[in-house]
């Protein structure tokens, strides 16, 4: 059946019941599927010529679970032996601090001023983790898109449930007026990273 070819190409899918549609969607089509567009959190998910977008089936819309998962920052594996998607949500928690003083109290780090340079720590509290992980990934991105510092990763050699983990940064520059990004990713398995958090810095 064409439905069960299609499902078979989006590999893992999420319905949700929808109103049914009459004619060709006005995102288009694909593969004679009418298209529906993504939304997450306010802004509008694109999806590549080659990836499989969201689509109209029998009055329900089916959403690629990667895309979705990714976009809700959790975490996605697939075991084609079984044909079983595993979707994890890990919690994680950021805070940032540029001094860690023995017996007293930590200096928060949040606002910077534009033209600076700054070394600060990165203290993720990391609950509920049901998978096991490789390591973690940690990134700053600047008002632009750019990459400020080269990614710094860590390996997780014992991994668990719940854990606290320090990340330094040296030399970050704060060039552009507006918000950076820190960005905290997880590797599971032979997966590529995926966005389990994210925490913004002010450059004023």
């Amino acid at each position: 059946m064409k439905v069960q070819r299609i499902f078979a190409l989006m590999v893992v899918l999420f319905t949700l019941s929808t109103a049914v549609v009459v004619g060709s969607s006005i995102w288009g089509e694909y593969k004679g599927y009418s298209i529906a567009r993504l939304v997450v959190n306010g802004n509008t998910k694109e999806f590549a010529d080659s990836d499989v977008p969201p689509l109209i089936i029998d009055g329900k819309t089916v959403l690629p679970l990667r895309a979705v998962t990714n976009s809700l920052q959790g975490l996605v594996t697939w075991d084609d032996a079984s044909k079983t998607a595993y979707l994890y949500k890990p919690n994680v928690h950021m805070f940032f601090t540029t001094e860690v003083k023995k017996d007293s109290a930590i200096v928060p780090f949040g606002v910077v001023e534009r033209g600076k340079s700054a070394d600060f720590i990165v203290f993720a509290q990391v609950d509920n983790l049901k998978t096991s992980i490789n390591s973690v990934r940690v990134s700053v991105i600047s008002p632009s898109g750019k990459s400020v510092i080269t990614p710094v990763e860590k390996s997780i050699t014992e991994s668990k449930e719940s854990f606290w983990l320090k990340v330094p940064l040296y030399g970050v520059s704060f060039d552009e007026y507006g918000t950076y990004v820190v960005s905290f990713e997880m590797q599971s398995g032979s997966s590529d990273y995926a966005v389990v958090s994210e925490k913004q810095i002010q450059s004023e």
